[in-house]
């Protein structure tokens, strides 16, 4: 029974303890094999949130390139620099809720110094004050350039912030300088076009008063770019604008005035031509008196009373005279050189409107200053449509170029036409003489001339000049000669059309472009009840001088020989019926001209009234 007990034990007892063991085995191994798939998953989760990660960042990334293509599509169909600064910075303000931004662009107003200005600006007032604590506008705010810090690191073209975690500036010494707080600016962003700096973008703080991240840096770095080489464009396609309106200008100019030989009307045209050109306020133009070596004052133009603009243009008031180096002009004419400043605290203010900008150049010919032409201030045009100062412009380098080129022109014009004028000039009176009155009536009278206007001629003769000679001498004859065309030159101004002439001995010619007779014949007895009334100065002699006249019209007598033949026996019926009086034909019947018959001046014509 052992035996069998012991042979059948084996079997049944060996089989059942494998049985028993083996489920703990697989359990262990299960568990193994679980642990390492839940390390693969995680490796796999790390590796997913990685690529999350890196999708986002790829999909912020194109999302940025299609923003910055946008903007640069935007940017590149905006032509207009203040337009396309407003747009710029809309774009930065938006992506980071900046409360306020500003873009300096460098700038060409002080020829001295590099600078930057603003040229766009959000979120900040229209005025500041200066360190010396005087209010301007926003727009006038600049700083200069130099060698410091702050420009090392503006030239590395990278995104740096200006203040520090706590709001503090990191560049003390510039901010104090240069009067940096006034831009409220939390970083800078510089704008580079190859290897110079275009200008700088400031942004300010974000609304909830946190500071941009660097990580936005280089977003902003890449806008910068793009706007850089777009405001570039946007400066080059305004200056060649400028450039084309300043050549034809000058075509113009040049074609208007290169058979203008009257050297008193050149120097008006030119200077009133270069006031609109660079939409000056006021302007003059000075000649150089190669006696007293000064330079005076000759022509005015601009926002300046009537009155005072003929008065001084006409040589009637006199002004202030500059000598070399004395002034803005004289320096001009010194340097031989334009001399332009823009800033109103470098400008010697002299009256009591305020000079915000000046810029002269010199009127140069075969080497010599022959003058100075100078302009102050800018107008603008307001929503009336009328002309107003504008105080925010300034001088450029393009209006600097405009006006010497513009000198250029003049020194030419006004010499040819010195040169003509003196060879059609009578030396003693200034007045134009014989052989140009006798061409200047046969242009007039031709019926080909298109001005198809009626001329009237009056001829004036001293009376007994004679005796001026016999008893002064014939220096005090002279004084007689030129005090009387000096009351005759009184006529001639640009609303009238008048022109005066000195005939030869005694007589003068006067051509008024009037179409009644008797209008002229009050207008010509104005002149000699002014003769009539003076007391001629000569010496401890106090002389009296009356002079005759006589009138005629081209509307009776269509010959210009005939016409002065009619005149002067108008004159001759003067003084054959008792001499200072006026004589006029109406057709052929001789009238003597007297206000007496009105009892008034007024039927004078007005302009008559005010010689």
């Amino acid at each position: 029974m052992t035996d069998l007990f012991n042979i059948s034990e084996p079997t049944s007892d060996s089989h059942p303890r494998k049985q028993s063991l083996s489920p703990q085995i697989d359990i262990m191994s299960l568990i193994a094999r679980l642990e390492a798939q839940q390390k693969t998953i995680g490796e796999l989760q790390v590796k997913l949130h990685h690529v999350e990660e890196k999708a986002v960042n790829l999909d912020n990334r194109v999302f940025q390139m299609r923003a910055l293509l946008q903007s640069g599509k935007g940017f590149s169909q905006i032509l207009n620099l203040s337009n396309l600064l407003d747009s710029f910075m809309a774009v930065c303000r938006e992506r980071y809720a900046s409360i306020n931004s500003v873009v300096l662009l460098l700038d060409d107003l002080d020829p001295t110094e590099i600078q930057y200005r603003i040229r766009g600006y959000y979120g900040l007032k229209d005025s500041f004050f200066d360190v010396n604590g005087n209010r301007e506008e926003m727009f006038m705010f600049k700083m200069p350039y130099d060698r410091g810090l702050l420009w090392q690191l503006i030239h590395q073209g990278d995104v740096f912030a200006v203040r520090d975690m706590r709001k503090l500036p990191r560049f003390e010494t510039a901010f104090r300088k240069w009067n940096l707080g006034v831009l409220q600016s939390d970083i800078w962003v510089p704008l580079i076009r190859g290897s110079d700096v275009l200008g700088i973008l400031t942004l300010g703080e974000c609304e909830d008063g946190s500071q941009i991240p660097e990580s936005d840096y280089c977003f902003l770095e890449e806008i910068a770019a793009v706007a850089a080489t777009n405001i570039d464009s946007t400066l080059k396609y305004e200056k060649n604008g400028r450039i084309l309106a300043n050549l034809r200008t000058l075509y113009d100019v040049n074609q208007q005035l290169a058979n203008v030989n009257d050297f008193k009307r050149l120097m008006k045209d030119t200077l009133s031509t270069a006031v609109e050109a660079l939409q000056a306020q006021k302007a003059n133009l000075m000649l150089l008196n190669r006696e007293t070596q000064r330079f005076e004052i000759k022509v005015v133009w601009g926002n300046i009373p009537s009155d005072t603009i003929n008065a001084i243009n006409e040589g009637s008031l006199e002004t202030k005279t500059f000598g070399l180096g004395e002034g803005v002009a004289g320096l001009a004419a010194q340097r031989r050189e334009a001399v332009r400043i823009n800033d109103r605290g470098k400008i010697d203010q002299m009256g009591k409107n305020p000079v915000y900008c000046i810029l002269s150049v010199p009127i140069i010919f075969g080497n010599e200053v022959e003058g100075v032409i100078t302009m102050t201030n800018k107008i603008k045009t307001d929503r009336h449509g009328r002309a107003v100062l504008d105080p925010l412009s300034r001088f450029g380098e393009d209006d600097e170029q405009l006006l010497l080129s513009l000198a250029r022109q003049a020194a030419a014009n006004l010499n040819k036409a010195r040169l003509y004028n003196a060879s059609i000039t009578d030396k003693l009176t200034g007045l134009n003489n014989t052989r140009h009155f006798e061409s200047r009536l046969r242009e007039l009278m031709t019926p080909s001339n298109g001005e198809n206007k009626n001329i009237c001629l009056a001829i004036v003769d001293i009376d007994h000049f004679k005796l001026f000679n016999d008893q002064y001498g014939h220096k005090a004859g002279d004084f007689v000669l030129t005090r009387t065309a000096h009351f005759i030159r009184t006529m001639e101004d640009d609303q009238s059309g008048n022109e005066c002439f000195r005939y030869g001995g005694e007589e003068f010619c006067v051509l008024l472009p009037m179409d009644h007779v008797r209008d002229s014949a009050a207008c010509m007895d104005v002149i000699r009840r002014g003769i009539e009334a003076s007391v001629y100065e000569w010496g401890v002699q106090k002389l009296k001088v009356q002079v005759s006249i006589g009138v005629a019209s081209s509307r009776d007598y269509t010959n210009s020989a005939l016409l002065f033949e009619q005149a002067d026996k108008a004159l001759y019926l003067s003084k054959g019926n008792g001499r200072n009086r006026v004589t006029y034909l109406d057709g052929d019947v001789p009238v003597e001209y007297s206000p007496r018959a009105s009892q008034s001046d007024d039927l004078a014509p007005p302009d008559c009234r005010q010689l």
